[in-house]
């Protein structure tokens, strides 16, 4: 096991949380730790090069401070494991199925393990057996209900709201800055302070197509720099549309939504795609709940990109070129190349081993896939999807005006936005996900709207109180 200077960092960071801090400086140190989601805080070499990232390295001292004599949070935790419930049984499944499925099936089938180092032939695959990658995934999936636990702990006090907002706000800004950052530096001697960052075991990909340098920051590719990058897009969208801090999250959205635009990754211009059709259907087909007037600057915002984009094509045509050969390199083209084939050959993987086990899967972290969806198939069965399944139900509640636009109880306008943002994050990660662990952000917005807007109906309580004090009982009204 070895400590990275990062690791160092959050030891200092999280002891002053731990001694002087409280929870919304607990809340902000893990949600800070996913702008390093491709770097390491503790290196795990006898574990096949596995990691711990920061923000489950984070983990630690939160739980640290919910343990400090005479913290009131930790009187929560029963109520936030129940909050919890269906990430729980996905997560306590998944773990116990991790070490007894590969055992139970090893060598009834073949499998692309997480891990191969034959990467001559795209479609090799070895026999199914237990790995360290189980292991990881099952550490994976307690670290995910742990921070799903901490979260709704945090936002169940006053100050929550704020800090969630205002973090995601200041994150968005911060990826974005790095990100444009990492262009201006590229070749310089600056840039080997960034290569510090990507020191975790993850595949170092060329920043470089048709002559375009492709938007990483300081993660290892730009796909996983623009998975986190959309993630942060969407929660701020959602809390501009709801008029929460509407100058602000307005301006941390076009900053985010315009370096992804321009970031040449498959996964951002997906992601944009999806999430422009998802926000066009929510106007058309609910014109009663829709916000015409954020509606007309998102097209406006929207218009004046791609106006500034075509005035850039006309002071040089030979820009547009490259551009639309590295757009149908990304898009169109993306699913008869190597890796689309390759990719399509890990989701199938899913769906075969999920026959294979008869429904059962054959345990998370025993193959790759490049779904998230699939790889619970594959992994984790029936009882793992249909779970996991409802716990997002149970976050986004669909049936809920505050699910779909703006809410007059600010609880339920914040829990609205970050139930539809946690539902749509999962667009990347269902095209792009190797393995079937949600990824943190993912249950840190889910959580957080569960806290701030429960799923228990005729249970729902006050969800603002005291920072630090035992919640009230106070009846809130839809």
């Amino acid at each position: 096991m070895e400590l990275t200077f990062i690791g160092y960092a959050q030891i200092v960071l999280g002891m002053l949380v731990v001694i002087a801090g409280n929870m919304r400086h607990a809340l902000m140190l893990l949600m800070a730790s996913a702008l390093f989601n491709g770097s390491a805080a503790i290196l795990l070499p006898a574990l096949g090069g596995s990691s711990i990232p920061p923000i489950q390295f984070a983990l630690a001292f939160v739980f640290l401070r919910i343990l400090m004599p005479g913290s009131a949070a930790i009187g929560d935790l029963p109520e936030a494991l129940k909050a919890n419930r269906m990430l729980a049984l996905f997560s306590f499944y998944g773990i116990a199925t991790a070490f007894i499925l590969p055992r139970i099936f090893a060598g009834s089938v073949n499998v692309y393990p997480m891990q191969f180092n034959d990467v001559a032939d795209l479609f090799a695959t070895v026999p199914l057996e237990p790995t360290s990658q189980n292991l990881t995934a099952a550490f994976y999936l307690l670290g995910s209900l742990l921070s799903a636990i901490v979260v709704w702990i945090a936002c169940r006090r006053t100050d929550a709201a704020a800090t969630m907002v205002g973090t995601l706000i200041v994150m968005a800004w911060v990826h974005s800055i790095l990100g444009l950052a990492g262009i201006a530096i590229r070749g310089t001697s600056v840039d080997a302070v960034f290569e510090l960052f990507r020191n975790s075991a993850y595949v170092q990909m060329d920043d470089a197509i048709g002559g375009f340098v492709r938007i990483r920051g300081i993660f290892p590719e730009s796909s996983a720099y623009a998975t986190l990058g959309f993630v942060l897009f969407v929660a701020n969208s959602e809390m501009w549309y709801r008029s929460i801090r509407s100058t602000a999250t307005g301006l941390a959205t076009l900053v985010m939504g315009t370096v992804l635009f321009f970031s040449t990754s498959s996964t951002a211009y997906l992601g944009l795609a999806i999430y422009g059709l998802f926000f066009a259907l929510r106007i058309f087909a609910l014109p009663g709940a829709t916000n015409f007037a954020k509606a007309k600057t998102a097209f406006a915002a929207i218009g004046s990109i791609i106006f500034l984009s075509a005035l850039l094509f006309i002071a040089s045509p030979a820009l547009v070129e490259g551009v639309v050969d590295v757009v149908k390199r990304m898009t169109i083209e993306k699913s008869s190349s190597d890796s689309g084939m390759q990719r399509l050959y890990w989701a199938q993987q899913g769906w075969d081993l999920f026959r294979h086990s008869y429904g059962l899967g054959v345990g998370p972290g025993s193959f790759r896939s490049s779904s998230i969806f699939f790889a619970m198939l594959g992994s984790m069965g029936v009882i793992g999807i249909l779970s996991f399944l409802s716990y997002l139900i149970a976050a986004f509640q669909p049936w809920r005006r505050s699910s779909w636009t703006e809410s007059a109880i600010p609880a339920e306008n914040l829990g609205g936005a970050l139930g539809s943002a946690a539902l749509l994050s999962l667009i990347p990660a269902a095209v792009n996900s190797p393995t079937a662990v949600p990824g943190v952000t993912f249950v840190i917005l889910a959580s957080a709207s569960l806290a701030l807007r429960p799923f228990d109906l005729a249970r729902r309580i006050d969800p603002f109180r005291r920072a630090e004090t035992p919640v009230s009982a106070t009846t809130v009204a839809q």
